[in-house]
């Protein structure tokens, strides 16, 4: 009986260890970028990296009047969603959470938290971006309002503005979103397909090539 006690029990040691190898000890989530696309990033304690960029579509053709607004409304939020999941490069994605964490991304105030920050938050026209934090000791999520990245030639003039500003421009000089997004279509069957920009709808026509 002891035997089999132990036997049972070293099992459990070595299959434990073997999940653990696997577990997640850091990883990061921003979205909100200007188009529908969600960078999520892992580490994990076997020393591995994994990451992918997320784009959420609907498949479907937007209608001009007040037919269209009708539609929009009701009908375009059941539309068939498209998710095309784009896998990151493994050293990409370690040097990328490597170069966010020197830049604060996981301790950085919270712009409610700063005052100069808050009332500086209403001038830009852009999406607001949104950070999703774990690790061991760390869990949290916060937020910034109309932040672009130094590519759109803006740059931020308050200190906690400038380094959200400066977190959202290395994910882009380090994936290029812009060159990712429209890759996607090539993926993607012929057709329409539309997705959210602010409060407007944006629509295209997939005219995807066949393959000779």
């Amino acid at each position: 009986m002891k035997t089999t006690t132990l036997i049972i029990f070293f099992l459990l040691i070595n299959t434990s260890s073997l999940f653990s190898q696997e577990n997640i000890i850091r990883s990061y989530e921003i979205y909100g970028f200007d188009k529908p696309q969600k960078v999520v990033l892992f580490e994990y304690n076997n020393g591995k990296f994994e990451g992918n960029v997320i784009t959420e579509l609907r498949k479907g053709k937007i209608r001009d009047g007040w037919l269209g607004r009708t539609w929009q409304n009701i009908w375009a939020k059941n539309a068939k969603e498209v998710i095309d999941v784009n896998p990151i490069n493994e050293l990409v994605v370690k040097k990328l959470m490597s170069e966010l964490k020197e830049n604060e991304i996981e301790t950085i105030k919270s712009c409610w938290c700063d005052k100069e920050c808050e009332s500086n938050s209403h001038f830009l026209d852009a999406e607001d971006i949104y950070f999703n934090i774990k690790t061991i000791e760390i869990q949290r999520e916060y937020q910034f309002a109309g932040i672009n990245s130094l590519n759109k030639n803006y740059k931020e003039t308050t200190n906690l503005r400038s380094k959200a500003q400066n977190l959202v421009t290395i994910i882009y000089n380090r994936l290029d979103l812009n060159q990712r997004f429209w890759e996607v279509f090539e993926r993607l069957p012929r057709g329409y397909y539309f997705w959210r920009e602010g409060h407007v709808l944006a629509n295209m026509k997939n005219r995807k090539k066949k393959k000779k």
